[in-house]
């Protein structure tokens, strides 16, 4: 695919949904989106304790077809990784798969997240998921590390949607141009009965987020709930709905299961599937299985999935080949 030249008149007048990444070949991330008829599929994979990331880029290589982009954390809970926006160039340029990039503002200042939004956006990285990030002291810095959080998620949604208008924090005009970012929020389905996380959503829903990656699911109530809840929010701001992608974390033991329900916010997973991986032969064949069953039940009801293969990252392609083979998805 032909490179835009970052900056020009052309690009400027180009809306998010039509930016195609450099080098990445095949629709973009933005057209799934965009695609009524298909679902729009992302595989977070973290980036490597260290500099070296041919590791990291080997386990994402066979994932090339099976997914719409990989989704890159940003220091996930806290600990050390390479540089969210220096994997995603990576990923982009090594494998010709699109990232999407996640940008916290737990470490940054309002000046440093304007610097590396625009640079990322020359680097050619085009859609953005905004965090707040996990706090410093769960991390393995907590004793030296000091947090920043000079904006929050909602703040940093405003300043991606200014600088896609070529503005600055101050309001002044980009001489050398903005960006033109696919941008999208957090949701955590678990917390609909809570006026806080509502207020939340509804704030960034008139902040006309493109999409909604929530937190891992194993149920269709919480699903339907929030697919009834975004779109009436959405009608009630007058913009159109955000595209609903369902998080999975496919478990790879019941030892595992029960780790994360108890130590990750968030993570609900249902006693019936941990019985089922503790019964089974190859508990992670059993969690690749129930998986794909479980998105072929949600598919009907949203837009794509965000796939969290946390310690299960070898067998990720053997889960997207699966859901591929039993048409899970719309492609």
């Amino acid at each position: 695919m032909a490179q835009q030249t970052v900056g020009s008149t052309a690009d400027k007048d180009m809306p998010p949904s039509t930016q195609p990444p450099p080098s990445v070949a095949g629709p973009t991330f933005a057209q799934r989106l965009a695609d009524t008829n298909t679902h729009a599929l992302t595989l977070e994979i973290s980036p490597p304790k260290g500099s070296d990331a041919a590791a990291f880029l080997a386990r994402i290589k066979p994932l090339a077809g099976l997914v719409d982009a990989i989704n890159v954390p940003d220091c996930q809970r806290a600990i050390l990784k390479m540089s969210s926006l220096a994997a995603s160039k990576l990923i982009q340029d090594e494998l010709n798969i699109e990232a999407v990039w996640q940008l916290t503002t737990r470490d940054r200042n309002l000046l440093a997240l304007q610097g590396d939004v625009l640079g990322a956006w020359a680097m050619g990285i085009r859609t953005i998921l905004p965090l707040t990030g996990d706090p410093v002291q769960i991390g393995d810095h907590a004793h030296v590390a000091k947090a920043v959080s000079h904006l929050d998620s909602l703040r940093l949604i405003d300043m991606i949607r200014e600088m896609n208008q070529d503005l600055d924090a101050t309001g002044k005009t980009l001489p050398k141009g903005g960006t033109r970012f696919t941008y999208g929020a957090a949701l955590n389905p678990h917390r609909m009965s809570r006026q806080a996380q509502i207020t939340r959503i509804q704030a960034k829903i008139a902040k006309q987020v493109q999409f909604f990656q929530t937190q891992p699911v194993y149920d269709l109530t919480p699903v339907k709930h929030t697919l009834e809840l975004i779109t009436h929010l959405a009608d009630k701001e007058g913009v159109a709905v955000p595209k609903l992608l369902i998080g999975i974390i496919p478990p790879k033991s019941a030892e595992f299961a029960r780790f994360m329900n108890k130590n990750i916010v968030g993570i609900e997973i249902p006693d019936r599937f941990i019985e089922k991986l503790e019964k089974s032969a190859d508990p992670k064949q059993e969690a690749i299985t129930y998986c794909a069953d479980l998105m072929a039940t949600f598919a009907p009801y949203v837009d794509g999935f965000h796939i969290m293969p946390v310690g299960m990252e070898k067998s990720a392609p053997v889960l997207m080949e699966t859901c591929h083979r039993q048409q899970v998805f719309k492609r």
